[in-house]
């Protein structure tokens, strides 16, 4: 990607004739010429030019994927205060703002000058890069928001660069025991599709179509929080988890910035912020010395032969090694409070929900301060795994409290709709779906054992 400061350069074969048209300028410099005709001098270079999907195809930068530090650097690099960037943080992020124009900040103290308006308009956007498409709204108040994916990102589709598609965002009710509606957790997305190919995931099927970019992120708050108050709903969002489609760590930067802007542009708490991963090791030491979230590590097994199998990433990052990461950074009787991390654990009959499974599982945490979250399984078209029992479920979690230690069992929410853990996504925009695995042939000894039985 080329610098915000570079000029404008035409270059010409010296091989060829004099006549020879000059290449195109790259985006980045093409805008930067138009900043520089605007402010009468070329822009100083920006020292986060590296972020994957900073700018549109046109070179201008994409103001909602920088955190306030980074967005008063672009304010002086323009020559503007800090002050600037402090009163657009406002106006972009702020309760029953939230922005799409810089016209639409009309309050006579906060409106911003024509000199500043033409100065956007040359080098910079406010779009967000997403558009409603459409909300489900399941039984239990569930709300799936369904967001098209729009505008050009330098860089290209995929991994690399812009996505294309669309992308789902989920809106939970956190209701307490008169069933009351207090307060939504918004769970978010971070990728089109995800290359880990959990095989209980549907998500996992797409494989990875592109990762999101900053602003998409937190553009999946600013819309919800729009949707919200245009329907008058007053339950506030207050809650923040990743785990919605795809592998947060796996497109580290965007989402660590996406949790700065959450914590000091949408004023969410930190603490009610929780990053979920399947385990990518070293991204994951990086998260923990941040301190920015909380963490959630999706096990799902207790050996390594069955998460190979229905979590891949096992074979790259094996139990000892994420759970020794685990134990450095979360031991037990040195944190306290809520200081901890939670291991995820979606059960699956016949898999790794047995009582062995549940001992091991807890010899395994038993030196990690950590909350053990069981999910119930959550069926999709062409899924080879079904629900535990309940009866098993009760079983598996009994293990934990008889020895003392919290153990919490996820509610499935939105099942009807295709919005609950597991069940995002459409593998129909897939050129190439991920695959199925086998399963070890001990599970699939036990697995046809069950399924006999029941015939």
């Amino acid at each position: 990607m080329a610098p915000a400061a570079a000029a404008v350069m035409s270059t010409v074969d010296e091989s060829s004739p004099s006549t020879s048209a000059p290449s195109a300028p790259r985006p980045a410099a093409a805008a930067a010429a138009v900043a520089a005709a605007v402010l009468g001098s070329v822009p100083v270079p920006l020292s986060f030019e590296h972020r994957a999907g900073l700018r549109d195809a046109a070179g201008r930068v994409m103001l909602k994927n920088l955190p306030l530090p980074e967005l008063e650097e672009w304010c002086a690099s323009v020559g503007e205060p800090p002050k600037r960037a402090k009163q657009l943080y406002r106006w972009l992020y702020g309760n029953r703002r939230w922005i799409r124009d810089l016209d639409q900040a009309d309050s006579d103290a906060q409106a911003f000058s024509g000199a500043f308006k033409a100065k956007v308009a040359a080098g910079a956007s406010l779009a967000g890069g997403l558009q409603l498409q459409s909300v489900h709204t399941a039984r239990d108040g569930t709300r799936k928001l369904v967001f098209a994916l729009v505008g050009d990102w330098e860089g290209g589709d995929g991994p690399a660069g812009s996505a294309r598609g669309t992308v789902e965002t989920v809106l939970i009710p956190m209701t307490n025991r008169q069933g009351q509606n207090l307060r939504y957790t918004a769970c978010l997305s971070t990728q089109v599709g995800c290359a880990m190919n959990c095989q209980f995931c549907y998500t996992g099927r797409m494989g990875l179509l592109g990762n999101l970019t900053t602003a998409q992120v937190i553009e999946q708050v600013v819309e919800a929080r729009r949707y919200l108050a245009e329907q008058e709903v007053q339950i506030p969002i207050a809650n923040i988890v990743f785990m919605g489609m795809g592998e947060p760590l796996h497109n580290y930067d965007a989402v660590m910035a996406a949790i700065e802007i959450l914590a000091t542009g949408l004023e969410l708490s930190r603490n009610k912020i929780i990053v979920s991963t399947v385990g990518l090791v070293p991204e994951m030491r990086r998260f923990i010395a941040s301190g920015r979230a909380k963490l959630a590590v999706s096990l799902h097994a207790t050996t390594d032969e069955v998460r190979d199998w229905i979590v891949p990433t096992n074979r790259r990052y094996p139990l000892d090694e994420l759970l020794g990461a685990l134990r450095e950074a979360f031991p037990y009787g040195k944190r306290k409070g809520d200081d901890f991390v939670v291991i995820e654990y979606v059960l699956l009959a016949g898999v790794n929900d047995t009582l062995a499974d549940a001992e091991r599982l807890l010899a395994l945490t038993s030196d990690i301060y950590c909350l053990v979250n069981l999910i119930v399984f959550n069926p999709h078209d062409g899924t080879q795994f079904k629900r535990s029992a309940d009866d098993d479920v009760r079983a598996f979690r009994g293990v934990f409290l008889r020895a003392g230690r919290p153990c919490t069992v996820r509610a499935s929410k939105g099942d009807d709709e295709m919005a609950a853990c597991g069940q995002l996504g459409d593998v129909n925009l897939s050129p190439r779906p991920a695959p199925l695995l086998r399963p070890p042939e001990a599970i699939a000894a036990r697995l046809a054992a069950g399924a006999a039985s029941q015939a």
